[in-house]
């Protein structure tokens, strides 16, 4: 495992030095998205911080990125504050779920899904990602706004340990919209007027001269934070609605679970899995864009695993890689796994130095830090140019995505997006038929072909594309309709193009030689890949297609496809097309009495050879 560079004999105090200060800086910025990751997840705000700790320090020794930073993710918001929402255990069920997405994740490397992953569409990927931006931006209005529960008189409600009581949380979107909307008379409006000192701080402090290498959540952090605490706003902060942060680790622990409650758990945790696999692998491809470097996508599906298992175990939360925090590293001059495993080993040391501090940070600024990495997570400007100028079926892929991310679950989400891409897909590849071909107009046929015309009895089409199940059915009509149509002697099916064929794809072709047959035709079939050419044999053993039916190139197709024209025909047509039309009758040339040329011999495993086509 290289934890240092392979070079590590030349590991200098240097190279050290550069990795302990982006450590250092990318610790800076954890601090406060764990906090509010970990609040609108439904955790506690020490869980966010004790996940950059454990997740942190393992997927910076393990992963498959150098670079990688691991922690609490926005990513993963909606799907953490559903579960623990619905769920009979709060957000212990989302700490067995994730450990159960940490198992998933250890198999799905384990049998080397790293690169399945990549199949993912990009309009479900952008789909979800925008959903998940507005369901987090959703969430943090009653944080900006100021909205809590309150009395008949107005009064705050105080729960059982003397902490002020927020709304209630509904498991649906419009529910939660709805609760906001009946509560809007009462609005705080310092809440308000802090929101947008902190959101002014993170957009516009990284902007001064001497602010530039400050991270911007920080900087509103610490604005907002003194603001409110130097102005004594009124204002909720986390102690009043969380209690003191604690300065301490909590031991580790297995939580007690039945084998029923864990297949109910197998939905989500399989919906956390994709989601921490999808962000961890697109983090590490910006790692290698942003470094040089090359990522192994299996082994940081193995990392990030262990990192969800143990995470939970020792009191932290669901993590992945995050992409914010791994270029962070990188622009701060990382150089080494170091540089990760550092900034864990400082938040642990604030942790215990300094947590309670976190105690007095107001929920709006919180809120303003959520709802910036939120507009960022949603990439609305890539959304904006899909709905401008993408085809209807990826518009129609990407507003479905988004409108199940936001109004039912991201689980449904990923699941019909998927699918409606898929079959949207079949249905794009079904509209890739056979094409009849004119040989004299095409230049890759010259020397097949003596001038311009068109032979009356050879159909010549050329096949594109994989032959399955999505096209097959399809590739059947066009071929057998063109072959009932022209009524040509021989069919000759150019496979080149065909990059594979499925059982489905088999079929269909079986039903072209059955019309054939009962047509009175015969089907050749030239440059054939080796699986292709292996299926078709299949066919010649169940006798279906002649001996002489594959042949290795248009040349000799033709030349096979003269030992079945009608002679009549050829007696009266004036075409020509072909050079061995001149052996053919009703040519000056042409024998008196044909002789049967030797047939193609048929050679098992024969694939395409150099040719003229």
């Amino acid at each position: 495992m290289n934890f240092l560079p392979p070079s590590w004999k030349r590991y200098s105090g240097d190279l050290l030095k550069s990795d302990l200060t982006a450590g250092l800086i990318v610790a800076v910025v954890s601090i406060p998205l764990g906090l509010a990751f970990a609040i609108a997840s439904g955790a506690t705000p020490i869980q966010g911080l004790i996940t950059s700790v454990v997740a942190g320090s393992l997927v910076a020794v393990f992963g498959g990125s150098r670079f990688q930073i691991a922690g609490a993710a926005a990513a993963l918001i909606p799907v953490l504050a559903a579960i623990s929402l619905t769920s009979v255990n709060g957000f212990q069920d989302v700490m067995i779920a994730g450990m159960m997405a940490g198992v998933l994740l250890i198999l799905m490397g384990w049998l080397r899904f790293g690169k399945l992953i990549e199949y993912i569409p990009y309009p479900v990927i952008l789909g979800f990602t925008s959903g998940i931006a507005i369901s987090i931006i959703a969430t943090q209005i009653n944080n900006v706004t100021g909205l809590v529960a309150r009395t008949e008189a107005g009064e705050k409600i105080l729960n059982a340990s003397g902490l002020v009581q927020g709304l209630t949380k509904h498991e649906f979107f419009h529910e939660n919209m709805l609760e906001t909307f009946q509560h809007i008379g009462s609005i705080n409006g310092w809440t308000v007027l802090l929101t947008l000192i902190t959101l002014a701080a993170i957009v516009y402090g990284p902007k001064l001269p001497y602010l530039k290498r400050v991270p911007g959540a920080l900087i509103g952090l610490v604005v907002g934070t003194v603001v409110a605490i130097m102005l004594d706003f009124p204002v909720e902060t986390i102690a009043s609605l969380f209690g003191q942060v604690p300065s301490s680790l909590p031991a580790p622990a297995i939580p007690e679970v039945s084998f029923s409650h864990l297949l109910e758990l197998i939905r989500p945790a399989f919906t956390i899995a994709v989601l921490v696999g999808v962000e961890a692998l697109l983090s590490a491809v910006v790692a290698d864009n942003m470094s040089g470097d090359r990522h192994h996508s299996n082994r940081e599906l193995l990392a990030q695993g262990a990192a969800n298992i143990l995470s939970p175990l020792f009191g932290g939360m669901p993590a992945t890689g995050v992409i914010a925090r791994t270029g962070t590293n990188i622009l701060s001059g990382a150089k080494s796994r170091m540089a990760g495993f550092s900034h864990a080993v400082i938040v642990l040391v604030i942790i215990l130095a300094a947590a309670p501090l976190a105690s007095q940070v107001p929920m709006a600024v919180l809120a303003a830090i959520l709802i910036v990495v939120a507009s960022k997570l949603g990439e609305f400007h890539h959304a904006r140019h899909l709905l401008q100028h993408a085809p209807h079926a990826d518009r129609a892929v990407y507003v479905a995505t988004v409108s199940l991310t936001v109004f039912i679950d991201l689980t449904v989400a990923i699941e019909i997006g998927m699918v409606l891409a898929s079959f949207l897909f079949i249905k794009h590849m079904s509209e890739n038929l056979p094409e009849e071909v004119d040989l004299a107009g095409n230049s890759q046929y010259a020397g097949l072909v003596n001038h311009q015309g068109a032979c009356p009895q050879i159909m010549f089409h050329e096949a594109h594309g994989p032959l399955f199940f999505g096209v097959a059915k399809a590739f059947e009509r066009k071929v057998c309709g063109d072959m009932v149509c022209c009524k040509p002697s021989v069919v000759i099916l150019r496979m080149i193009k065909v990059s594979m064929m499925d059982t489905t794809g088999q079929r269909a072709l079986e039903g072209v030689l059955h019309t054939a047959k009962r047509e009175g035709r015969h089907v050749i079939f030239t440059r054939a890949n080796p699986q292709v050419h292996g299926m078709l044999g299949d066919l010649q053993e169940d006798g279906l297609l002649a001996a002489d039916a594959l042949v290795p190139n248009t040349d000799h197709a033709i030349k096979t496809a003269m030992r079945y024209m009608d002679p009549e025909i050829c007696r009266s047509c004036s075409s020509r097309v072909f050079k061995e039309c001149a052996l053919q009758p009703g040519t000056a040339e042409a024998p008196v009495r044909e002789v049967a040329e030797a047939p193609v011999p048929n050679v098992p495993g024969m694939h395409p050879v150099p040719s003229p086509a």
